[in-house]
């Protein structure tokens, strides 16, 4: 587990590291305080499904190096977001929370422990308390179902952060959600958005900056992108787009787009990109 002592930028000690987030690769992202860690929609496949679209980008860290895991956060039944190969590498006793309509595929897999939470349901996690929040977006995984609940997670501890897992722009719940939690993080999706079409359900990196606004967030951490190619927009443009419209709005120092293995630090004051130190080339 992530202890304060546990990371160092130029060689300097940082010891005020109240949270860190780890981008992992796509939207699974391990979150971690002094006491306990929480890691969202794990997908380490180098194929998603075993057989679907192939992983482009290497993923820089070792799930080994994983430990007091308390929850698993998933935001839908997508191929993309559950994983049942990268759940059971979890193991099957960590508690699992998914929206409601989408426990029999675990339930068939041995999953032990099943917490099923709708838009607005609160939990106690460690020292954290985990809401379900809406998001716009779809669920189904046939052939298992068809339809199926979809949201995003806040998690709060010594410092909020939001995942939003896959969701569309929608002004009226980003600034819902801003206003109950006034979130430190918003961890927002950027990749998926062409055709047009696509972005009734996902994000631009313009949307996203736009939903950053919306929500009120001190900072913006980018997921959904470069790992799979999930539609027809270049492979490193979402990048490159979210670079230009976060200087276009003078938010350059509040915006992540981090690579595999890297991390986001939030101390008392501020956010600084941070490196684990137990990252590795290991790949599931």
């Amino acid at each position: 587990m992530w202890t304060a002592d546990s990371y160092t930028e130029a060689g300097m000690m940082e010891s005020q590291c109240l949270t860190s987030v780890t981008f992992i690769g796509h939207s699974t992202v391990l979150l971690e305080t002094p006491h306990h860690s929480i890691i969202t929609d794990p997908v380490f496949s180098d194929r998603l499904a075993s057989v679907f679209t192939k992983r482009e980008a290497r993923m820089d860290f070792d799930i080994d190096s994983i430990s007091g895991l308390e929850a698993i956060l998933v935001s839908h039944g997508h191929h993309d977001h559950l994983d049942l190969r990268s759940l059971e590498a979890l193991g099957r006793n960590v508690p699992v929370f998914l929206p409601k309509g989408m426990s029999l595929p675990l339930v068939l897999r041995g999953f032990a422990n099943i917490r099923v939470m709708r838009p607005w349901d609160e939990v106690r996690v460690g020292d954290s308390r985990i809401t379900a929040v809406p998001s716009h977006h779809f669920g189904g995984r046939p052939p298992f179902y068809f339809t199926a609940g979809y949201q995003g997670y806040v998690i709060s501890a010594e410092k909020c952060t939001y995942f939003a897992g896959d969701t569309g722009l929608d002004e009226k719940m980003f600034r819902e959600i801003g206003r109950r939690f006034s979130p430190d993080l918003a961890i927002l999706p950027i990749g998926a958005y062409y055709p047009p079409s696509f972005r009734k359900n996902h994000m631009s990196p313009e949307d996203a900056i736009e939903a950053f606004r919306l929500l009120g967030a001190k900072y913006m951490m980018a997921v959904h992108f470069e790992t799979y190619s999930m539609s027809w927009e270049p492979l490193d443009e979402p990048r490159a787009r979210l670079e230009a419209a976060s200087e276009k709005a003078g938010l350059s120092g509040s915006v992540f787009a981090l690579r595999s293995g890297e991390s986001i630090c939030l101390d008392g004051e501020s956010a600084r990109r941070s490196a684990r130190p137990t990252r590795s080339s290991a790949r599931y």
